[in-house]
């Protein structure tokens, strides 16, 4: 999920943040315009709902990450200095 504070790509997430907004305005739902282009959106995965979303997607991605650390080396205890993903070693207590 691309978050609206993007920052290796600021164009694209200030593009998907607008993308929310007017997703959300009832005006828009109804225009063919932007049915159209909302399905196209929604076929390739684009995740509506903002703040919240975000949170959870790099929750389960932390999540998944841990299960693979678990399986590659039998314990949860990541390191905080993890050089294959820092945030996963900065998320693990």
């Amino acid at each position: 999920m691309v978050p609206r504070n993007y920052e290796e790509n600021k164009p694209l997430g200030n593009w998907v943040g607008l993308m929310r907004v007017y997703y959300n305005g009832p005006e828009k739902k109804e225009n063919p315009f932007w049915k159209n282009r909302f399905a196209k959106l929604e076929a390739v995965g684009f995740v509506w709902e903002g703040r919240f979303s975000a949170i959870e997607y790099a929750w389960q991605e932390r999540f998944k990450e841990l299960c693979e650390y678990k399986e590659t080396h039998g314990d949860c205890r990541v390191p905080s200095d993890y050089r294959l993903s820092r945030q996963l070693g900065s998320w693990v207590p």
